[in-house]
């Protein structure tokens, strides 16, 4: 509360967490914020300009305060000070302050060129961490002066004066004020004093023109924490203005294309709410990478939290998310959902069936690393700053994306290059062989509709954006399970019907054993995609004795297999529509879905591929 009388210029001090909301209370440990404040008070004084008073140009000044409370945090901004939104530093680097003095940061400096504003405006803040706890009223907290004012030191005859020690009252070192020709040298060859936007450039150096308003604060002892804890999926959670009876489950299994929420949860202790939160989380980043940080503008229908900073540290894995609402009933008697934090897996896993079946690689842990909350007090009011709880860690078992197996390797998308390589191999047993063993999505034993069904409707995905693969039962872990369009279906590892490999003949006559049903509903996949067959050209006596033969099954030539795939547009389309997947791909991809001939057309012309 201003006191100032006919003061031109005020200069207050305020304590805030660091989302910015005031607080009187500060668990011992915890981080907060100390922001000045100054307003030119030539309006209130009927002494501005056309009745505008245009603002401070620049003000220069040093604080005080208990070193047995506080401890200055010089990893805050620039030097440990951040400038206020239309501020800037003195110089164009910005100065250091001196804190060589327990409880003295000097050197404070600040301007405003541009001018202009009316209204008491933020000149800078610094970070400060709460230390011994007590009732530190507002001389012994934190205490704004002149610029000039240097710190009363004790004479000490024994030593040189530059090892002389600061004179404390209460913890908090004096100071004094300087005069004559050190004031001068202060004040007017060092130019560090107050300046005013159109006060005809002079300086302000007396105590009745500026007001000084300190702040005083409680450090409290740690007690209850706040409840922090952590849940990892893969689908945003649904809240009831913004809180869950019940947490959500964990994912546990995911492939190396997914993007993880790591929805962070807390609750208050005992006659508190939730105000705001800091939450930082550490991880590997060769197999996380960070996308954003998530809040009520992001999700207004489930958040009521908005994101207040957001500092990453992407080389070492660890990101910091502040968290902040003007709800006063959050997290008291529930779970409020604070926010979320959107990663990306980055791991990169091969799809290898030379050593047998595909499993799964345990990703590193995600770990919450540092927490803490500012909750408010349910019956007075007051907003305290309390430590968070940290809960275990989490990791994932992460599978390959299956359908990642084109000629260019493994480029975390589906793309053309992958649907070449599958056209390649269509129709073909399996028979032990890895390399075709990867286009066998389903693993019947052979390349057939069923895995170019699960093909086309994963065409286009990459790890890009937050979409789900489509995966067949079994497959990976408990993420699979999508219908396909085939009867049969065998597991891995299964045995499969030997088939002997295709023989080389000449002239080969194609023949098909169904005509093409009018309707593919309920079909088994051998009614689905017309079977074909090779017949070698001899005598005439061959093809007589040919004639009542059951003709073994071959694999189809690939020509035959387009052929088909030709005839199965409809097919096609009606699994690429049943799709939920996104089709994006790059511009000079098309798309596929809506563009299945072109496609196909592609694959036929050599040169394309």
């Amino acid at each position: 509360m201003l006191n100032a009388t006919n003061e031109l210029i005020s200069l207050r001090l305020a304590a805030t967490d660091l989302h910015g909301n005031a607080i009187t209370q500060i668990e011992q440990g915890e981080s907060f914020l100390i922001k000045a404040y100054m307003d030119d008070r030539r309006d209130e004084l009927d002494l501005s300009e056309n009745g505008i008073a245009w603002g401070v140009y620049a003000a220069y000044f040093n604080i005080t305060f208990d070193s047995e409370g506080f401890e200055f945090d010089p990893t805050y901004g620039d030097g440990g000070v951040k400038y206020g939104p239309n501020m800037s530093p003195v110089d164009e680097i910005p100065p250091i302050p001196d804190t060589s003095y327990d409880g003295y940061i000097e050197g404070l400096a600040v301007q405003n060129v541009s001018g202009g504003y009316i209204d008491e405006i933020e000149a800078l803040s610094f970070r400060m961490i709460a230390q011994t706890p007590n009732v530190y009223d507002m001389a012994e907290a934190f205490t704004p002066h002149f610029h000039f004012d240097q710190i009363d030191l004790v004479e000490d005859p024994n030593v040189v004066p530059d090892l002389w020690e600061p004179y404390y009252i209460d913890g908090v070192p004096q100071v004094e004020r300087l005069t004559g020709q050190a004031f001068y040298n202060a004040v007017d060859l060092a130019d560090e004093s107050f300046l005013l936007h159109l006060y005809d450039s002079q300086r302000i150096t007396s105590d009745s023109e500026v007001y000084f308003e300190g702040v005083d604060l409680e450090v409290i002892a740690a007690s209850s924490a706040a409840d922090y804890q952590l849940r990892y999926v893969t689908k945003p959670t649904l809240t009831s203005n913004g809180e869950v009876n019940n947490l959500p489950t964990n994912v546990e299994v995911i492939d190396e294309w997914n993007h993880i929420y790591v929805e962070v949860y807390a609750q208050a202790p005992a006659g508190s709410a939730i105000q705001a939160g800091i939450v930082e989380i550490s991880y590997d980043a060769a197999d996380f990478g960070f996308v954003r940080a998530i809040g009520r503008v992001e999700d207004p229908a489930n958040l009521r939290y908005s994101v207040t900073s957001t500092d990453v540290d992407e080389e070492n894995g660890t990101v910091r998310v502040g968290f902040s609402s003007l709800s006063t009933n959050l997290g008291d008697d529930r779970y409020a959902l604070v926010g979320r934090i959107q990663l990306k897996s980055n791991m990169e896993l091969p799809v290898d069936y030379t050593n047998g079946p595909l499993t799964f690689t345990p990703s590193s842990e995600i770990t919450l690393s540092d927490t803490n909350a500012t909750v408010i007090d349910d019956a007075t009011m007051v907003l305290s700053v309390i430590n968070g709880t940290a809960t275990a860690s989490h990791s994932f078992e992460v599978w390959p994306v299956i359908y990642d197996v084109g000629a260019n390797g493994e480029d975390r998308k589906v793309g053309i290059s992958d649907f070449a390589g599958f056209i390649g191999q269509y129709g073909r047993f399996v028979n032990n062989d890895p390399l075709i063993r990867k286009f066998d999505f389903n693993n019947n034993g052979k390349v057939d509709l069923a895995d170019f069904s699960l093909f086309i409707q994963n065409y286009g995905e990459s790890d890009d954006s937050v979409t789900f693969r489509d995966y067949p039962t079994g497959y990976p872990g408990t993420i699979g399970g999508v219908p396909l369009m085939a009867s049969s279906f065998v597991l891995e590892g299964e045995q499969v019907d030997a088939r002997s490999t295709p023989q080389t003949t000449t002239s080969p006559t194609m023949v098909t054993t169904e005509d093409k049903p009018s309707t593919i509903s309920g079909q088994s996949l051998s009614n689905t995609l017309p079977l074909t067959q090779s017949a070698s050209t001899g005598s005439s006596s061959d093809d007589a004795s040919q004639d009542n033969q059951v003709v073994t099954p071959e694999e189809e030539t690939t020509d035959a297999a387009i052929s088909s795939l030709d005839d199965q547009t409809d097919l096609i389309i009606m699994s690429s529509q049943n799709s939920e997947s996104s089709f994006a791909l790059d511009d000079d991809e098309p798309e596929f879905a809506d563009h299945a001939d072109e496609v196909l057309a592609i694959w036929e012309d050599e040169n394309n591929l």
